[in-house]
């Protein structure tokens, strides 16, 4: 169990993983969807964490946020379809001339709470057509009833050759004028959150999801909970992702944007709260400051009993950006100084 639970979140640091068997269960082809507005992060958070923490809490729970106030909380279990009622509510939200998915959901805001059904499939790539809602930024129209009828049926750019073919300069510009960030947080502390990343990104929609973390002491790998933050009784806590993808407010206001400032304030942040930044996002932090965040210690038992650590490089290693793109120099001195003012401390 020691290898199955060290490889999330390893990143190819403990070998290349060519195949995996396991056991399927069969799903319903269709989830229950119901839509729930609220007009305040307080709202929001009392109603996340009354849901999430429920016993009965739905199959998927998630909330995208379309300012500091205002969200829609997206509540849906597994389902079958078959009296004509049901029949008539399925909505097929990836046909290529519907809306947006995130766009469907903000009529909520306006029309109250309501419900529907949608195949299983649809659902599941809720997000594809629009990449999230990135599209937008890209093609600004794209959401537009002539566009999608027209060529909605072309779908979205596919994300992996756009990065392959952007050059130096238009990397660096995805990493300081734009923002692909994720805060996995302890869901109790959500309404701060969502004030702190208005404050630091000011972009909206914004994406709100949570996750169960379970304590599995010596086994649990990189993401490893504080146990002050376990619901009572509970070898488990709740955690809420929130995500930012976008052009940051004050860019688009044409006003700066410090991005290593910011980016490097949220990560200071999620570490003092005891949650994590997703890796797949740029992080502004150091290799020191990353294994204070994630607990490596299963990591690196399982790579020097596996021969690992001479064949591939560290999760750090794996996911800093580029060279030439981020300057920690400064971060860098300051963390050697207070090695040596520790070391001699020691000495003494």
């Amino acid at each position: 169990p020691e290898l199955f639970y060290a490889l999330p979140w390893s990143y190819g640091t403990i070998g290349f993983l060519s195949s995996v068997k396991c056991r399927i269960i069969k799903a319903k082809p269709f989830v229950h969807v119901t839509y729930i507005p609220t007009f305040s992060a307080k709202d929001l958070s009392s109603k996340m964490n009354e849901i999430a923490s429920d016993k009965n809490a739905p199959d998927f729970l998630e909330a995208t946020g379309y300012s500091k106030d205002k969200a829609v909380i997206q509540c849906a279990r597994f389902a079958d379809v078959s009296e004509a009622s049901q029949k008539s509510s399925v909505n097929y939200i990836n046909r290529f001339w519907k809306p947006f998915y995130y766009k469907w959901v903000e009529t909520a805001l306006d029309k109250g709470q309501f419900e529907e059904y949608i195949p299983v499939k649809h659902y599941y790539h809720r997000f594809t057509r629009s990449i999230f809602w990135e599209l937008e930024d890209m093609i600004p129209f794209a959401n537009h009833p002539l566009y999608r009828v027209l060529w909605g049926w072309m779908g979205a750019p596919e994300v992996s050759l756009l990065k392959l073919f952007q050059g130096p300069v238009i990397r660096k510009s995805s990493m300081y004028a734009h923002a692909v960030q994720e805060s996995i947080i302890p869901l109790t502390i959500l309404e701060e959150g969502i004030s702190r990343f208005d404050e630091w990104y000011g972009i909206y929609p914004l994406l709100i999801f949570p996750v169960r973390v379970y304590d599995r002491k010596g086994l649990s790998g990189m993401i490893h909970p504080r146990k002050d933050l376990l619901l009572p009784g509970k070898n488990y806590g709740i955690w809420v992702d929130i995500g930012a993808y976008g052009v940051p407010r004050a860019i688009k206001q044409g006003r700066r944007w410090n991005a290593k400032k910011i980016v490097r304030e949220m990560e200071d942040w999620t570490r003092h709260v005891g949650g994590w930044q997703a890796l797949y996002t740029d992080v502004f932090c150091t290799e020191r400051e990353l294994e204070a965040m994630f607990d490596h210690s299963l990591l690196h038992k399982a790579r020097k009993r596996l021969g690992c650590e001479k064949a591939f490089g560290s999760v750090y290693s794996k996911i800093r950006p580029e060279p030439g793109l981020l300057d920690l120099s400064d971060v860098l001195e300051k963390e050697m100084r207070e090695a040596k003012e520790e070391a001699a401390k020691k000495m003494n």
